[in-house]
């Protein structure tokens, strides 16, 4: 397994759809090494989740960390050629971060409850159902795979930093906020 170099912001792949993949190609060789090459990666930089256009291919393949099973291990789902149905209007918002966006984090809202239609890693069709921060998480691995990133989610720039003062003072402004309404 190998790191793969991670494409930032600026880099033209991020900004195009990414080709499908055909589904007898899952289980080759080329798709297979680039699956563990690319868990290799997102583990590696901390990451919980990571799109194929990130790493300098142009597919339709996300990883997305999820929800942990009945013996509390994390999930790792591999979605290839996803397409993502809402499921409610309800929105779920958070502080998003993104390792083609190093360093900053903005606040997005997206919907709560998606469905989600892919092929899995092992060229299987899944479909299934995800609410709050995991279906966050696999609607931004799923944006990347559309040319988009969280950037051009955020609705109110006063609410897009760095790291370290996002943390430091948004989300605290954000809590402090939620607090007083309470």
């Amino acid at each position: 397994m190998a790191i793969l170099k991670i494409a930032r912001m600026g880099h033209p792949i991020l900004r195009r759809k990414a080709d499908p993949i055909d589904p007898e190609q899952i289980t080759g060789p080329e798709i297979q090494r680039l699956i563990k090459d690319m868990i290799a990666t997102m583990v590696e930089y901390r990451g919980v989740g990571l799109a194929a256009p990130q790493v300098h291919q142009s597919l339709q393949l996300a990883l997305c960390a999820g929800e942990e099973d009945e013996e509390g291990r994390g999930m790792l789902r591999v979605l290839i050629n996803p397409t993502i149905t809402p499921l409610t209007e309800e929105t779920y918002g958070m502080y998003e971060g993104c390792l083609s966006v190093p360093d900053l984090r903005g606040y997005v809202e997206r919907p709560s409850a998606i469905s989600v239609n892919a092929y899995d890693g092992k060229g299987e069709e899944v479909e299934f159902s995800l609410e709050g921060f995991s279906a966050v998480v696999v609607q931004h691995e799923c944006d990347h795979l559309t040319g988009n990133l969280f950037i051009d989610r955020i609705q109110d720039l006063s609410k897009l930093g760095f790291e370290d003062e996002a943390q430091r003072f948004l989300v605290t402004a954000d809590e402090d906020e939620g607090q007083a309404e309470a």
